[in-house]
């Protein structure tokens, strides 16, 4: 009889290893590991700013000094303590873009339905840019941070959790105001979501909001402590340079805007030569999705989308053209979303009852969209390394000094 238990316990066990979410997990995950084993080495050596990023958090007192995007460093610090090597810092950065593709599937999906949110999902997950800034071993990953959040309250908007997820989105705030121009986005939230405050928090439970603003205020009181000891940080954290060429800020305030489709500035570090964000396949949807939300001004979706974009423009007028570009990379990715949604549901209503026309113009798109991967996937993992300026950027050795 004891037999027959132990048995049927096994079974039991087995069926739930073997279960199909289990093997998609392992699948996944493995996945992902080789995926970042081929990233992580390219190209073969370090840059000097990743070694010197390595230095800032070899200890935490260190990071205590300047906590200006302390949870990637605090991460950046234990992940080197085990390994100490630049891959180890690249991996950090890995998971912040494996966030923002999740949030970029998640959001494009409830925005712009599951077709647009697969092939947007792919496009975001292998366009050069993005892969170039998820692999190098510094905080300027963290900027796409922000369309997590994003994620997370749209998450909280439409879930039935009163507890759990109010809980993080508030707690997690006090994690986000680490990172530099924190207050800008904070302030187009509020502006957009002003009125809907209340909504915000109507079924919630008050303990869950209070437990959460206290985890807040305690994740933050280092960087109020050293806003108080350092007020230069608070510059730095509003992103506002020594000085601004006024001569020359509008050109830079359009150099963001222009990065996407018409060229970026040279950054060797992320990029080959001066190419845009964009091919031909992914700024035509672009083009497109920016048309289908000008017909949407009303929604707040939109005005978000808006409002991120003046501020990406700012940080270029105030010369950090590349964080603007990486800050608006998710949210333009949605605007994609919204040009192949747009672009399904006007070939839906030319042919609404033939099948194989949608499914046509299904194929067409995916193909477009398959396209531009294949070519971002080529320039990130053929071209960008073997170019000379590449090559003279990362001269540095990838182990670590200790």
């Amino acid at each position: 009889m004891r037999k027959l238990e132990i048995s049927s316990a096994l079974r039991k066990i087995l069926s739930v290893v073997w279960r199909r979410e289990t093997a998609s997990l392992l699948f996944i995950t493995s996945l992902l590991v080789s995926i970042f084993a081929l990233f992580s080495s390219l190209p073969s050596q370090a840059a000097q700013v990743e070694v010197a990023y390595a230095e800032e958090v070899s200890s935490f007192s260190n990071i205590l000094e300047n906590p200006l995007d302390a949870p990637h460093k605090i991460a950046s610090f234990i992940a080197t303590s085990i390994t100490p090597t630049v891959r180890a810092l690249r991996f950090v950065s890995f998971l912040y873009v494996l966030a923002a593709t999740y949030a970029v599937f998640y959001v494009v999906r409830h925005w712009h339905g599951g077709k647009a949110a697969l092939l947007t999902g792919i496009m975001f997950s292998v366009n050069a840019i993005v892969l170039a800034i998820g692999r190098l071993g510094t905080p300027q990953v963290t900027l796409l941070s922000w369309f997590v959040f994003a994620g997370m309250l749209l998450w909280h908007m439409h879930s039935k959790s009163n507890r759990v997820m109010p809980f993080l989105v508030v707690a997690s705030s006090g994690a986000l105001l680490y990172t530099p121009g924190a207050p800008w986005i904070f302030l187009i939230v509020c502006g957009v979501y002003f009125n809907r405050i209340r909504e915000f928090f109507y079924g919630v439970k008050r303990s869950a909001v209070i437990t959460g603003t206290i985890a807040a205020l305690v994740v933050m009181l280092p960087l109020i402590v050293s806003f108080i000891s350092n007020p230069d940080l608070i510059r730095q954290w509003l992103l506002i340079p020594q000085s601004i060429e006024l001569s020359s800020a509008w050109r830079s305030s359009l150099a963001v805007p222009s990065a996407f489709l018409f060229r970026m500035p040279a950054e060797p570090l992320i990029n080959v030569a001066r190419l845009p964000v964009f091919d031909i396949a992914s700024g035509f949807l672009l083009l497109i999705g920016l048309y289908a939300y000008a017909r949407k001004l009303k929604l707040d979706r939109t005005r978000v989308m808006i409002g991120v974009a003046i501020v990406g423009m700012v940080l270029g007028l105030l010369g950090n053209v590349i964080a603007g570009v990486v800050l608006l990379l998710p949210f333009a990715f949605s605007v994609i979303g919204a040009g192949i949604e747009y672009l399904l549901d006007v070939w839906s209503q030319v042919f609404p009852h033939n099948p194989i026309a949608i499914g046509f113009a299904s194929i067409l798109i995916s193909l477009a969209a398959l396209g531009s991967s294949y070519y971002q996937l080529t320039r990130f993992l053929v071209v960008w390394p073997q170019t000379p300026e590449t090559r003279e950027v990362y001269d540095q050795p990838r182990l670590l000094e200790k």
